[in-house]
């Protein structure tokens, strides 16, 4: 996997992608078949999201090598034990998740949900804390009144659009280009779709509140919005979840609130904008995490100690 945002991993490891590539411009099956071709000169291959660790994974179990891996990004998608598709990608992915050394999760909660569905061990698996990809957190002190809420996966946009009309500003989404919206708009709701990343940050840091309403899954979601709102000092709102349970504490760096409850968004949203000295402290400790726990760094720190731990639980306890 590349992650050039910090130099601790980059000093640490080897990565398969050239100068100017990332793993998302590389097809599954291209990343599977140069980390075989690499892998007698390491001890651990890390492979990144769920096909290129599968297609990873299946060519070492079909060519009987071991793999050394371990899995990252890698989410649940919802049970669907009625399809035979489902069926068989679920036990290919047992199947590899066996063989490798273990699990990288994004959330605490991911690990025993992962172990379940996967007939794994909870200590083949580790929770790693996330990071903000703001380069440089600090205050963004412009503030036009209007609430913000980005993002694609796993978004409860329904929610957010049935509390808008009780949320005194004006609300921009940033959507993926096929989400559904439904109709008609609250009027004081403004839809865009797959915009320039330096687009929607300035959205965010001219804004009074981030919203994050996310859907009861079993997959962890919304780090990646909420830790940049929270490295610009913007106080967020969002949804308890699997994906914020281990970062958002309510009344202390956000506010949360329970999922599908239209009523308590829009309650803590107004809250918010009411309040502008409890915006000012949710958004400082926020801010504070960011700079200090929620750094590129402190993620590679944690990761590369992660894989330590399961390396070595590799050569005490034989993988089958």
């Amino acid at each position: 996997m590349a992650f050039r945002q910090s130099r601790l991993w980059r000093e640490a490891t080897t990565t398969i992608c050239r100068t100017h590539e990332s793993p998302d411009a590389l097809c599954p099956l291209r990343q599977a078949l140069r980390l075989l071709r690499r892998r007698a000169d390491y001890d651990v291959i890390v492979t990144m999201g769920a096909r290129a660790s599968l297609a990873y994974g299946l060519l070492c179990a079909l060519l009987r090598k071991p793999s050394k891996q371990i899995m990252t990004e890698v989410f649940l998608d919802p049970p669907r034990p009625a399809c035979p598709l489902w069926r068989l990608k679920t036990a290919c992915f047992r199947w590899s998740a066996r063989r490798a050394y273990g699990i990288l999760t994004n959330s605490s909660g991911e690990v025993d949900l992962i172990a379940r569905r996967f007939d794994l061990p909870e200590d083949k698996l580790r929770f790693v804390p996330m990071y903000t990809t703001v380069e440089n957190p600090g205050l963004r002190e412009e503030n036009d009144g209007s609430v913000v809420s980005i993002g694609r996966t796993l978004r409860d946009l329904s929610t957010l659009l049935a509390a808008a009309p009780a949320i005194a500003a004006p609300i921009t989404i940033v959507a993926a280009r096929h989400d559904h919206i439904p109709t008609p708009l609250p009027a004081n709701v403004e839809i865009l779709r797959e915009i320039p990343l330096e687009q929607t940050y300035g959205l965010l840091s001219r804004a009074a509140v981030a919203v994050v309403p996310l859907l009861p899954a079993e997959r962890s979601t919304g780090q990646v919005f909420f830790f940049e709102a929270m490295a610009m000092g913007k106080p967020v709102v969002a949804t308890r979840s699997i994906g914020t349970s281990d970062y958002l504490r309510d009344n202390e760096n956000a506010l949360l609130v329970d999922p599908t409850h239209p009523q308590a968004l829009a309650a803590a949203v107004n809250r918010l904008l009411a309040d502008p000295a409890l915006a000012a402290r949710l958004a400082a400790r926020a801010l504070e995490e960011c700079q200090s726990d929620w750094t590129p760094n402190a993620h590679a720190r944690h990761k590369l100690q992660a894989i330590a731990e399961l390396w070595e639980r590799s050569t005490l306890i034989p993988i089958s």
